[in-house]
């Protein structure tokens, strides 16, 4: 059985996802005692996962900042290791919500990770808290945007690591338009955002 409920009324981002853990703690607590269970474990990987994303921060730290007795490559390497470990989350995130069937899953910084570059989630549109199939479908997509995300940046380390400049220079260049892309993208949307709040305001 499928369901969504949106979130009405939610006057700011604090109080939307209160009340998405508030639908999902109502929906896992209907759940047979074996999803809860697989529920919680999800929730303990993904937690060990942030763990690794923080060593390997402490990591690409520590060359940067000992970068005499590093070899140069390795600077670069183990920051583009740094920037795909988050991706491992944003798979279990995903993986999560196919077993439990509810989407999102968790709440705190595993799915604020997910939810802010989910090819799914419209600019100002309001969240919702869904179920059944359509949880599934969206909990499959954010593993796939997982993947390609890991391999993006594996491509980057492995690169950097070999200094090859075939694969560099047309990585650089990807990389570089799609910041652009997403800081014109950023830009636009808060100017519009701007003005239509200050159209209600008046209004």
């Amino acid at each position: 059985m499928n369901s969504t409920v949106s979130i009405q009324g939610v006057g700011t981002k604090k109080e939307a996802k209160e009340q998405l853990k508030l639908q999902l703690a109502q929906y896992v607590a209907e759940q047979p005692e074996s999803r809860q269970t697989s529920h919680r474990l999800m929730k303990d990987l993904e937690v060990a996962s942030l763990v690794i994303v923080g060593a390997l921060f402490i990591l690409a730290m520590y060359v940067s900042i000992d970068w005499m007795s590093v070899p140069p490559q390795a600077i670069p390497t183990a920051w583009f290791a740094f920037a795909g470990s988050f991706s491992l989350t944003i798979v279990l995130v995903g993986l999560h919500a196919v077993i439990l069937r509810a989407f999102p899953p968790a709440g705190g910084l595993q799915y604020s990770m997910v939810h802010g570059y989910s090819p799914i989630r419209v600019p100002g549109k309001q969240s919702k808290f869904v179920t059944g199939r359509e949880a599934v479908i969206k909990g499959w997509a954010v593993v796939v945007m997982g993947v390609v995300v890991a391999a993006f940046w594996a491509v980057f380390a492995y690169a950097s690591w070999t200094m090859n400049m075939a694969i560099l220079t047309p990585m650089i260049a990807i990389l570089a338009t799609v910041l652009g892309i997403g800081i014109a993208v950023s830009i636009v949307y808060s100017i519009f955002r701007s003005i239509f709040r200050s159209i209600s305001r008046s209004s």
